[in-house]
């Protein structure tokens, strides 16, 4: 059997799962075996664990996969660490136990757990592309699913901070804890100037609104930013919406929340490197971990090993 080394959080999704979390270990080693354990605690743990395994693994590398019992925010820290050492051929399986789960839900990963936990049995090795966020602010950051400016870091940050998250996790409802937050973001966040890049060609507004650079069309526990024919990941996606009328923006959130996402005011930009700026202080988010703004961002992707469902 060929062995792993687990990285668990317990609290991911308001730990909804966490009475499951010894089945799911239980279901795990009927095929990898022996299994190593380390659970996290806080934000940034995650990578802490992954850093000491590859530091533990440094003369045996080839024997070194991780499975992540987490929601996104735990795969993004596990995700960092690797990148970070200069190890993205270690391969990373995935049992979504979070809020959005919006990376098992663009990488065919079953979103019950269960079902994704049996679904490592056959999992095989695959190189997805992710996304790199350079800045003098932050330095260097990967991320599995989105970078956003603007109007989605708003309706994260009041996702973060509501009352209304537990409760739907609570009911294993939590992907529809972003959509609850939308309205009140409509309210907060205001319009803003910004510059931005792709491949060398530019614009520079001063409406800017909603600005997402993504890996794949999913944000916020299954929205959708674009339709499938427009699902590209051999490149970095932008998706931008400039501030408008209340009207426009309530016919691009239906759009949005109907699963169309077409509308005229929804921009969608695809490029390899891609420039970003604005000296406004708005939100930040990264796969739903907050940060700020003034910022000047240089996004681009690089390749990191999966064990994704035949």
């Amino acid at each position: 059997m060929p062995f792993a080394e687990v990285i668990m959080n317990p609290s991911a999704g308001n730990a909804r799962w966490k009475k499951q979390l010894p089945e799911l270990v239980a279901i795990i080693e009927s095929h990898f075996a022996p299994l190593h354990i380390s659970q996290t605690r806080k934000a940034g743990d995650a990578r802490l664990v992954t850093e000491r395994l590859i530091k533990a693994y440094q003369h045996k590398m080839d024997d070194l996969q991780l499975i992540v019992i987490g929601g996104d925010g735990t795969l993004h820290d596990v995700v960092n660490g690797l990148q970070r050492q200069g190890h993205p051929e270690v391969a990373i399986g995935y049992v979504p136990t979070g809020t959005g789960d919006d990376f098992a839900r663009a990488n065919h990963i079953p979103l019950d757990p269960k079902k994704a936990a049996a679904a490592l049995t056959t999992a095989m090795p695959h190189a997805l592309k992710i996304g790199v966020a350079d800045s003098a602010k932050y330095g260097t950051q990967y991320f599995i699913n989105n970078f956003g400016i603007g109007m989605d870091a708003q309706i994260v940050y009041q996702t973060n901070h509501s009352d209304h998250k537990a409760a739907l996790n609570a009911l294993k409802l939590g992907h529809l804890s972003y959509a609850a937050s939308i309205l009140k973001a409509l309210r907060q966040q205001k319009r803003f100037p910004a510059t931005w890049q792709v491949d060398g060609q530019g614009m520079a507004i001063d409406n800017a609104y909603l600005n997402v650079f993504t890996n794949h069309p999913f944000l916020g526990g299954g929205l959708r930013l674009f339709p499938n024919k427009a699902d590209n990941r051999s490149t970095l996606s932008f998706v931008q919406v400039h501030r408008e009328k209340l009207g426009i923006l309530l016919q691009v959130l239906f759009a949005i929340l109907s699963g169309r996402s077409v509308h005229r005011a929804m921009h969608h930009a695809q490029g390899q490197t891609f420039e970003f700026a604005t000296s406004a202080t708005v939100p930040i988010q990264i796969d739903g971990e907050e940060y700020s703004t003034p910022i000047q961002v240089t996004l681009h992707q690089t390749k990191q090993l999966f064990l994704l469902p035949t």
